[in-house]
């Protein structure tokens, strides 16, 4: 019986022994201490297993029983131990498993081709999108040579580049490349190739991507084809437009031709209607002239101050003239201007001094044409004369205002004086004046109405309307 415990206690020792060796060769492999709790605890097995087998007094009792102890205590802490790296390797495990479903889900629902094939050129994988564009089924793909996929044709100018990148000088090459489908119908495809390098810097295996771009070549090459109709279409319209433009240039030679001629002839008319108005003032003036020389001949002072009154009204009818051919348009004059210089004109025939009657002139600059302006201008000529003549008797001091304006389509002028006035009994449009008798007439001829005032002097207020009646806007 001795002899038997004493084997089994060998055996149990060597077997101790051969666990520590395994242990430290573990923690050499690994590189984790979990073996090592093993190890520790065999030893101490070992060492219980010795001092049995030798009969070692001292390690009898308590101390066996502690090594015996701490050694089943490190065997469970290692159990332990292992358990917690098993289970993290499970879910390493799981973990990169989903991972791969992923991968493999991506990999097969991309909605570009992807094959990958090995350095011998055979096909090793592939997904469905990549098969559709070929025209075949994925196992049909599998195990095929790539140059089946791309054919290895003398006109593909960039095969020296794919063949690079598959003897490993080139890491990725990009193309548009023209396939053929299995049912032989042509397809276009933007191919991306590119080589996975192991840690040797070899290729390990290379990826294929497709895309197929049939549709957008086919726009291309139908939009290069309207583009190709629309430079045409433009090359001929452009011929068109220069031909037109070439027209133009011509009728705008032409008309500009004709239109310094017709500045021409202008210039020659406006020359000529200044010509006729100065020639027209020229005359009236003659006939100032000749009615003054009559009124130094005659004896009567009736017949003389009729004949000056001619006068007056002769050079108020020339002074338009005069202002016509001095202005810049034919067509109008400033009746405000010439009212100035007519009461100037005025004063000075009638020896007016002007220390004792102070004559303020506020008028509006009022364009209108000949038409308006010879009667108006009589008009004016008529009341200030009488103002002149008849408002400040026997040397007496007094004022006259002129005022005018333009109100809507109406002129209005006022003539006021601070004189003497015209009396009530005196029936001023019945009277047989023929300065009077005149304003009357042309007041009707220029569909106007005047107003008499005797406040506190005389003010006689025009009023003319000007559309339709020649005043120039």
């Amino acid at each position: 019986m001795l002899e038997s415990i004493d084997l089994t206690i060998l055996v149990n020792l060597l077997l101790s022994l051969t666990i520590v060796i395994v242990s430290i060769w573990g923690y050499i492999r690994i590189g984790k201490p979990t073996p090592l709790y093993f190890g520790i605890a065999y030893v101490l097995f070992a060492l219980s297993h010795l001092a049995m087998l030798t009969g070692y007094a001292p390690v009898a009792g308590l101390p066996l029983i502690l090594m015996r102890s701490g050694g089943y205590l490190l065997v469970a802490v290692g159990l332990f131990a292992l358990i917690r790296v098993i289970l993290e390797r499970q879910r390493a495990e799981q973990a990169l498993r989903e991972s791969e479903e992923r991968l493999c889900a991506t990999f097969d629902q991309a909605a570009v081709g992807i094959v990958e094939f090995q350095p011998d050129e055979r096909i090793c994988r592939c997904n469905h999108r990549s098969a559709e564009i070929l025209g075949c089924t994925e196992d049909k793909l599998l195990a095929t040579p790539v140059w089946q996929v791309i054919p290895p044709d003398d006109s593909l100018w960039h095969l020296d580049a794919i063949n690079r990148v598959l003897q490993g000088e080139y890491d990725e090459y990009c193309a548009t490349i023209p396939l053929t489908r299995k049912d032989g119908t042509p397809i276009w495809c933007q191919a991306y190739l590119s080589s996975v390098r192991g840690a040797d810097t070899k290729p390990k295996y290379f990826i294929l991507v497709l895309e197929d771009i049939t549709a957008r070549k086919l726009a291309e090459d139908e939009l290069a084809s309207l583009n190709t109709g629309l430079e045409h279409r433009i090359q001929e319209r452009t011929h068109e437009l220069e031909w037109v433009n070439s027209a133009l240039v011509t009728e705008n030679r032409q008309r500009s031709t004709a239109e310094e001629q017709l500045r021409t002839s202008l210039h020659e008319k406006e020359v000529l209607l200044r010509e006729i108005h100065h020639r027209v003032k020229n005359n009236l003036q003659i006939i100032v002239s000749l009615l003054y020389l009559q009124a130094n001949k005659t004896d009567d002072p009736g017949f003389s101050e009729a004949l000056m009154e001619s006068q007056t009204r002769v050079r108020s009818m020339a002074l338009i003239h005069e202002k016509l051919y001095q202005s810049d348009n034919l067509s109008s004059i400033d009746f405000g201007g010439y009212l100035k210089n007519l009461v100037a004109n005025l004063m000075v025939s009638y020896g007016v001094d002007r220390s004792r009657v102070k004559v303020t002139i506020e008028v509006d600059s009022l364009p209108m044409t000949i038409n308006t302006a010879i009667p108006l201008g009589l008009i004016m000529n008529e009341l200030v004369s009488n103002t002149l003549k008849y408002a400040f008797p026997s040397g007496n001091h007094g004022e006259v205002s002129i005022r005018g304006s333009m109100e809507g389509d109406t002129i209005h002028i006022s003539v006021r004086d601070n004189g003497r006035g015209i009396p009530e009994s005196f029936d001023w449009k019945h009277a047989d004046s023929l300065g009077l008798s005149l304003v009357q007439m042309l007041i009707r001829q220029l569909k106007g109405t005047i107003e008499l005032s005797r406040n506190a002097g005389t003010e006689f207020t025009i009023s003319v309307p000007t559309r339709g009646k020649g005043v120039a806007a």
